[in-house]
């Protein structure tokens, strides 16, 4: 199945795209603010529906960002790696455990480690999900998700789009834990509930 096929089939679930669309991420520009390219399905998600919480339970974040206005963090591609390189929170606790070797509470190093992981997004259950960074082509990158309630790792062999579509139509093992209470409409008829763009929120 290609990408658009799998845009398609997860719209057929969860509702069409924003309907004012989003701001583009420049993409061109990830290699040098990152040091790689982000997987190109989540690219083709992230450009259609930017940042989006699905059914007000799992929230996928992305470059584009709105910024918290609680915590001066960062936008952008910065912002993005700020969600796993934050040095006092759910993740630099799990880079502790690590180093630690508590590998049942972290089994894999985090970003910008060698092979390490890297958060795109997390739900109400303080549950997280990762790609496993493995090896130099992201297309190929496994999601990792932990279930923190459970101290207890998943890991699923395909890329972000396999992992969201398998989770909203329930072919996922785990997907009670990553959406808690199911599926459902949240806003306009749409099953998740568009979280904005940081560039359109700073320019009113």
């Amino acid at each position: 199945m290609n990408i658009k096929e799998m845009l398609d089939q997860l719209g057929a679930v969860i509702g069409p795209p924003p309907p004012d669309g989003v701001v583009p991420v420049s993409w061109e520009l990830a290699p040098e603010a990152l040091g790689f390219q982000l997987p190109a399905d989540y690219r083709a998600f992230t450009d259609r529906y930017g940042s989006v919480s699905i059914s007000n339970e799992l929230h996928i974040y992305t470059p584009s960002a709105a910024p918290n206005p609680q915590i001066a963090e960062p936008v952008g591609f910065e912002g993005f790696l700020f969600n796993t390189t934050e040095p006092y929170g759910y993740c630099a606790w799990l880079a502790e455990a690590y180093r630690d070797g508590d590998y049942d509470e972290c089994p894999y190093p985090l970003f910008p480690a060698e092979g390490g992981i890297l958060k795109w997004g997390n739900n109400y259950n303080s549950d997280h999900f990762f790609w496993l960074m493995r090896g130099p082509d992201p297309d190929r990158w496994p999601v990792a998700a932990k279930f923190h309630s459970m101290r207890e790792w998943d890991l699923f062999e395909g890329g972000f789009l396999e992992f969201l579509l398998a989770v909203v139509t329930e072919q996922y093992p785990y997907h009670d834990d990553v959406v808690p209470e199911g599926m459902k409409q949240v806003a306009g008829g749409r099953a998740y509930r568009f979280k904005g763009d940081w560039s359109k929120q700073l320019s009113q």
